[in-house]
């Protein structure tokens, strides 16, 4: 059975991680004119990846950013893509010790925005996911209101041993668990971002993140793409893997999730999809 459907009142639902954006550094700055030009750089990729998807600009828009330094710069990246109506709904404030992180979450969309927030995760002690998610309940229509949820999830960066690729699980696995919990009873989500992990590679096999949301009645998107076109964190030596995805419950997709291009301005790729109403 085809989860691919006509529908009515579609939404472009694209999803991107900037990279410590925009200096492409941890904890350094780059130089203002570097960071405008990739500011404006990154702005016409996205530009192009909506319009991949809607070429004539009609449909509504949700956009999904990761490693974002704050709300300054989601405004200004968000302006300068040119999309009319499209504003930062919200935007995340995690702290890194004695200071903002500058890995921020952000939505954007040009949606009705109900309401707003962020959070991090529910203390699990040693088992703490880092960071959390930014949240926007959106109205898609009259009779349709969605919470759109911007995560990062753990990444396995610098996990050398089986005790820590294992940790690093089971804090992925508590940030599903806590999202599909909180959101049992809304008929309408979307959970987008950086989730560090890729269901169609054996190193992640171990990984119960896809089961908890696919058992909630989640869809991932990415599942929809070919095999060939889910690779959304290239990468020559270890091969593409599938690390950013769209996760949607109560929606039907119109069309199938596609990366598109960004000349290195990331060591992730923006991925787009156009779902709807069932």
């Amino acid at each position: 059975m085809t989860h691919l459907v006509a529908i009515l009142a579609a939404v472009v639902v694209g999803t991107w991680n900037g990279n410590w954006f925009p200096s492409g550094r941890a904890e350094h700055r780059a130089h203002p004119d570097v960071e405008a030009a990739t500011i404006t750089a990154a702005a016409k990729m996205l530009s192009e990846g909506l319009a991949a998807m809607d070429p004539e600009g009609t449909n509504d828009v949700v956009l999904v950013l990761n490693e974002i330094r704050g709300p300054r710069v989601a405004s200004n990246l968000v302006a300068q893509i040119g999309r009319k109506g499209l504003v930062v709904a919200s935007v995340s404030a995690y702290r890194r010790r004695d200071r903002f992180d500058q890995q921020q979450d952000v939505i954007a969309t040009t949606l009705p925005v109900a309401s707003k927030g962020w959070s991090v995760w529910k203390n699990h002690k040693r088992e703490t996911p880092p960071r959390g998610y930014a949240v926007a309940s959106l109205v898609f229509s009259p009779a349709v209101t969605a919470n759109v949820y911007a995560v990062h999830l753990k990444s396995n960066y610098g996990a050398t041993t089986e005790e820590l690729r294992e940790m690093n699980r089971v804090k992925r696995a508590h940030a599903a668990e806590q999202l599909v919990k909180q959101e049992r009873k809304t008929p309408y989500v979307i959970v987008a971002g950086d989730f560090n992990a890729d269901p169609w590679r054996k190193e992640f096999a171990k990984d119960t993140l896809f089961e908890t949301f696919g058992a909630a009645g989640f869809q991932n998107l990415m599942a929809l793409a070919p095999p060939d076109g889910r690779g959304t964190h290239p990468h020559r030596r270890y091969g593409d893997s599938c690390l950013d995805h769209i996760l949607c419950k109560g929606f039907a997709v119109a069309v199938p999730p596609k990366t598109v291009p960004n000349d290195s301005l990331s060591d992730h790729l923006a991925v787009f999809a156009v779902i709807g109403e069932k």
